[in-house]
């Protein structure tokens, strides 16, 4: 949830990122913020530390732990990542370093860095995704979804690797008979 910022107004010089050169305004230990709508929460952020930066409206935590939870109230799926960002007037997250989503149906999403919209209620990335569940893995770039992992979109390069019921993979299948019809030809 820490992202480096650059600034192009009138220098060729980029403006620090957070940590580099801002002092923060306030500091927190065991840190929690809600978020809601009309009285719903929609996610709890947990950290063991989190840095006000009130110029940026902006929110930098360790090792956060994000809560997402459903209309009903139900927790749908739960985020860890090494850093976070919480912008104050968007309500958006950032979460960066091995982020790791597991959701209560079972399913994994890892990958280096992802992005809660508030207003659209979604998360996205342009990195490296890799979601499993089971043995099942979905892999490829570009990821654009929900927290609960039920309908996602993976961008291009997409790979999937699924087992079937004898345990073989059917990406294993599917290149030993395109090797089969290289073969034949």
């Amino acid at each position: 949830m820490i992202s480096a910022i650059l600034s192009c107004s009138g220098s060729d010089r980029p403006e620090p990122s957070v940590g580099q050169a801002e002092m923060p305004d306030q500091e927190f230990t065991d840190f929690t913020t809600i978020e809601s709508d009309s009285g719903i929460v929609q996610w709890i952020l947990k950290a063991p530390v989190a840095r006000v930066y009130n110029i940026r409206k902006l929110l930098v935590t360790d090792s956060p732990e994000i809560v997402f939870y459903d209309t009903e109230g139900n927790v749908t799926s739960i985020l860890v990542a090494e850093k976070g960002e919480y912008n104050q007037e968007s309500h958006d997250l950032t979460a960066l370093g091995n982020v790791i989503l597991t959701s209560t149906e079972g399913f994994i999403l890892e990958t280096e860095s992802l992005v809660w919209l508030n207003l659209l209620e979604q998360i996205h990335t342009e990195d490296f995704v890799k979601v499993t569940k089971g043995n099942d893995v979905l892999t490829g770039y570009g990821f654009q979804g929900y927290p609960e992992l039920k309908n996602i979109d993976i961008k291009r390069d997409v790979k999937a690797y699924l087992r079937d019921e004898d345990g073989l993979v059917d990406d294993e299948v599917e290149r030993e008979s395109d090797s089969k019809a290289g073969r034949d030809e």
